[in-house]
């Protein structure tokens, strides 16, 4: 309330211009319910409530727990706890995250109750049997958590959801459906890795389908009739297959449609979504192609090299370079401030101060963030707007600033000037607000923005130079703790070095130059070539051969 009194009132003395500058709300709350391990901790209780109610209520005379709802629920709290602790040692940082959480046991929960479903409607419309472990949703857990979070999540699923399944079905059939939902889900899970059509996710539903009706066919299920078996069998068994093939494709057409639900309600982007926004049509980027031509080239390139170097690490291809299209839109407020959009052209930080121009570059990333979020980009592209610096230090103009202050410390020896007008230059005031890349993806498109802004500067570029300007920002990054809070390890940049060289030497290859051709260089051979032709048309003299019969006898 008062800061709004306080804006007013410099709006009325000239001194604000009233504008608000755009940022994401964070609070303490927010905080909490996005990685607290409070919410965590219930989230884990109330899953383990619900299934442990839905095994004791749903129980009949031939379940496994019929008689002894208390063991129920001790297994099930111990399988709950093991899964806890084996995500914590496994996914650390994603158990952290309490949307994925949230996101992973009500996708459990959910396959539990269309297993249930699907049971009941089997019973229903074919009580002689026959369908049982042929029209069950297995793959729809491990399709949803591999798309959404990725096939170490997936399988997650698909154990820990063929554990809580096997204790929701009778006794006789726990073992046989804990084999069919493990080796489905397994099957799909191998299918949908780096899914970026939906057509591809039909697929792996029929082929989930087909596996299926494999291991049926394998352990009993489906019996196979005799040649001489009358026809009614061999439509039983033409039934029992297709029911399976469909139920797989129709499991995985479902979650095509509810992915983007999945997506708006968990804020978590798949690869197919990221195909999507990879379109170079969006108003913020035709907008810089016409405002800040050299912004937008150098964001294509970054694209490049970001995209490679992901993929030579399993991260995220698509979403560096969707993000990597992004990054720099802040420099559209004042694009002649940057050195790719200024060409021949007078440079405007000649006429400022180093600090003054160490605020208008830095200003890039505010201003990037407010449009990003003005324009409702996604939550990972403000990201890594706000990231792609993050604390780093304004080189070229901290030292500016530090040549200016000697030479004005030089004029205040030598009596020219007053030791008021030497300025204080603090390291502080040049370095990016932060924070610093929080994910690979940030990290790698951090490294191929440094790379490729200096990489321009390069006189003709060799494989050596390349390399060592590539190591030189990579030693500097990591030394100044740019990388500290992203997850990758020295392997993985050794690998991005290596993908960021590979690049950036097929870009900046070498040509041969073509020798020029100077005019009228040819007129002499044409001469020549007349005098010759004149020589073969006059005729020989007695006693003397033509040049012509010279040329036939040496021949």
């Amino acid at each position: 309330m008062f800061h709004f009194f306080s804006q007013k009132r410099l709006k009325s003395r000239g001194f604000s211009s009233g504008q608000k500058r755009r940022k994401p709300n964070e609070t303490a709350m927010s905080e909490m319910m996005r990685s607290g391990w409070q919410v965590r901790g219930l989230l884990f209780f109330l899953f383990a409530t619900l299934v442990s109610a839905w095994v004791i209520f749903s129980s009949s005379a031939n379940s496994i727990f019929a008689d002894n709802p208390l063991q129920a629920v001790v297994v099930i709290t111990v399988i709950t706890a093991t899964m806890m602790v084996h995500w914590h040692v496994s996914l650390a940082q994603s158990f952290t995250e309490n949307s994925k959480i949230t996101l992973m046991l009500s996708v459990i929960l959910t396959q539990l109750l269309l297993v249930k479903l699907s049971e009941y409607v089997a019973m229903t419309f074919a009580p002689e049997g026959g369908f049982k472990f042929l029209v069950e949703p297995y793959i729809y857990a491990p399709i949803v958590l591999s798309l959404m979070v990725g096939r170490r999540h997936g399988t997650f699923a698909v154990v820990y959801a063929s554990l809580f399944g096997g204790m929701t079905v009778t006794k006789d059939d726990a073992f046989l459906f804990v084999i069919f939902s493990m080796i489905c889900g397994f099957v799909a899970l191998y299918l949908t890795n780096r899914v970026r059509r939906r057509s591809r996710l039909v697929g792996a539903g029929v082929y989930s389908g087909v596996a299926c009706v494999l291991l049926a066919f394998t352990l009993g299920q489906i019996q196979w009739p005799g040649f001489d078996a009358p026809i009614e069998q061999w439509e039983m068994v033409a039934k029992q297959a297709l029911s399976a093939i469909l139920v797989g494709t129709l499991t995985a057409v479902l979650v095509s449609g509810l992915l983007p639900l999945f997506e708006a309600t968990f804020r978590i982007t798949t690869d197919v979504s990221w195909i999507e926004m990879a379109d170079l049509n969006h108003p913020l980027l035709k907008q810089m192609t016409i405002e800040a031509p050299g912004t937008y080239h150098h964001s294509l390139v970054v694209a490049t090299l970001a995209e490679t170097a992901a993929e030579a690490i399993n991260a995220s291809p698509v979403m560096c370079r969707v993000c990597s299209y992004f990054h720099d839109i802040g420099k559209m407020k004042k694009p002649a401030y940057f050195v790719e959009n200024i060409g021949d052209g007078q440079n405007p930080h000649d006429e400022l101060t180093p600090s003054m121009s160490a605020l208008i570059v830095m200003a890039h990333v505010k201003d990037g963030v407010d449009m990003a979020i003005k324009h409702k980009l996604n939550p990972h592209i403000v990201a890594v707007i706000r990231e792609h610096h993050g604390t780093s230090l304004i080189k070229y103009f901290y030292h500016r600033a530090l040549k200016l202050r000697d030479e004005i410390q030089a004029a205040v020896d030598e009596g020219k000037a007053h030791e008021e007008d030497i300025p204080e230059v603090n390291e502080e005031s040049f370095r990016y607000a932060g924070p610093r890349p929080r994910t690979r993806e940030s990290a790698i498109i951090s490294l191929a923005d440094s790379v490729e802004s200096a990489s321009r500067s390069l006189q003709k570029p060799t494989p050596k130079k390349i390399d060592e300007l590539i190591d030189n920002i990579f030693r500097d990054r990591l030394n100044d703790g740019q990388l500290d809070n992203a997850t990758l390890t020295l392997a993985d940049l050794a690998k991005i070095k290596k993908s960021f060289a590979a690049t950036l030497r097929s870009m900046m290859h070498t040509r041969i130059e073509y020798p020029k051709i100077e005019e009228g260089a040819d007129k002499p051979r044409q001469k020549k070539t007349k005098r010759l032709k004149k020589k073969v048309d006059v005729a020989p003299e007695a006693g003397e051969s033509s040049t012509a019969e010279k040329a036939t006898s040496g021949s």
